[in-house]
């Protein structure tokens, strides 16, 4: 055949000037290249499904994966070829597509991803009710490997590259368990005692105090009666008889952070938010600073110290006037769940809640700060019996 185009060419034939042809009778094709390998990456021991795309493919084309020849080789179209991965090594190969003799290929085309080893988790335990936040090592972790811890399966898996993966640890029992890491080919890796979970400490009341300033004061300081215990969680209540001060931080001398849990919360001239500190540092001498953006009326500062809980889960506040303050309701998602509850008033606070426990009614500003245990998840609410009048009332659950 003589040079042509790629492309289907009619074949004549001319003898003593008279002429026979056939249309499509011969197909010139042009030399195949490769674009796209898919999936690009799979075990060394082969076996991987894989859509190879590109131009210029025909039928009887050959395939190799690095100097590996592939299997299942099915020319679909001229664009598009599947094939099964041949074994091969660690690394990535270069991908060729053989058309009559011409061949196109794409480097790098398709990754042997090695089976994967687990070195380390950390950190390596956390409560039984999961949820905690691990860094896995190893290597050869790929794309959409998974994770399990024991016989149940990690959530938020990232794959950050293939020695790092960050996971969320699941539910589980006290103990050490197995940490696996599988990739998708099917290949996977393990450490033995990777993880250990630990018993989750019961929920307790530690200890509270409070400082309520009667004339208007921009700065009020209260501290903890006795030494705090590192890891425990404090919950400071900040309310006020006024709805143009603002607070403007909450801090304390062992130099824990304070996050906003709710608030504020406005009344009819009264105002309150909560805050929190987790996983304390714990001491003796705790002094907490509540600074206002100025001087505001019959601040109300209460502080509190529990253990066995670190983490927010969800809030309710309200505002009205009658003789039963009620924080609305807030559905909360785990089975044990501190129940915190606080109300600033105009009037002044009979009792706790029902089911709640009455933790401190400030002197002489009536305010209160209560709690309770529960051990179902589902919707709750914080109340308490007040004088008639106005008030403000927040919940807060933490687990």
């Amino acid at each position: 055949t003589p040079p042509g185009s790629t492309g289907a060419v009619t074949v004549a034939v001319v003898v003593n000037g008279q002429s026979g042809s056939l249309a499509s009778a011969f197909t010139y094709i042009g030399q195949p290249m490769v674009t796209g390998v898919s999936p690009n990456n799979g075990p060394v021991a082969g076996g991987t499904a894989v859509t190879i795309t590109g131009t210029n493919f025909a039928p009887g084309a050959t395939v190799t994966f690095g100097s590996a020849a592939a299997t299942n080789v099915t020319v679909a179209n001229s664009t598009t070829i599947t094939a099964t991965t041949p074994p091969g090594s660690t690394g990535a190969v270069t991908v060729a597509v053989v058309v009559n003799g011409q061949s196109g290929s794409l480097a790098s085309a398709f990754t042997y991803i090695g089976q994967p080893a687990v070195t380390g988790v950390s950190p390596n335990n956390g409560p039984v009710a999961g949820g905690t936040a691990v860094t896995i090592t190893g290597t050869n972790f790929a794309p959409g490997a998974t994770v399990t811890f024991g016989s149940a399966a990690a959530t938020n898996v990232t794959v950050a590259n293939s020695t790092t993966i960050t996971a969320t640890t699941p539910p589980g029992s006290t103990g050490a368990v197995t940490v696996k890491v599988t990739n998708s080919g099917g290949q996977s890796g393990s450490l033995a005692n990777g993880f250990t979970y630990t018993a989750t400490a019961a929920i307790s009341f530690a200890q509270v105090n409070s400082s309520t300033p009667q004339s208007p004061t921009a700065t009020v300081t209260v501290s903890y009666p006795a030494a705090q215990t590192p890891g425990n969680l404090n919950v400071v209540v900040v309310g006020w008889n006024d709805t143009t001060a603002t607070v403007q931080s909450v801090k304390d001398s062992a130099g824990n952070v304070y996050s906003l849990a709710i608030g504020p919360t406005s009344g009819t001239a009264l105002r309150q938010s909560i805050y929190y500190a987790a996983n304390i540092a714990g001491g003796s001498g705790n002094t907490v600073t509540a600074i206002f953006s100025q001087a505001a009326v019959y601040p109300d500062v209460r502080i509190l110290e529990y253990k066995g809980v670190t983490k927010l889960d969800v809030v309710a506040g309200a505002s009205g006037s009658s003789a039963s303050a009620n924080s609305g309701a807030a559905t909360t998602t785990s089975a044990n769940e501190l129940i915190f509850g606080a109300n600033t008033v105009a009037t002044t606070t009979k009792a706790a809640g029902s089911g709640f426990t009455k933790r401190l009614i400030t002197t002489p500003d009536a305010d209160i700060a209560e709690d309770k245990i529960v051990t179902t998840s589902g919707s709750t609410s914080a109340t308490a019996t007040v004088a008639s009048g106005q008030w403000v009332m927040q919940m807060v659950a933490f687990k």
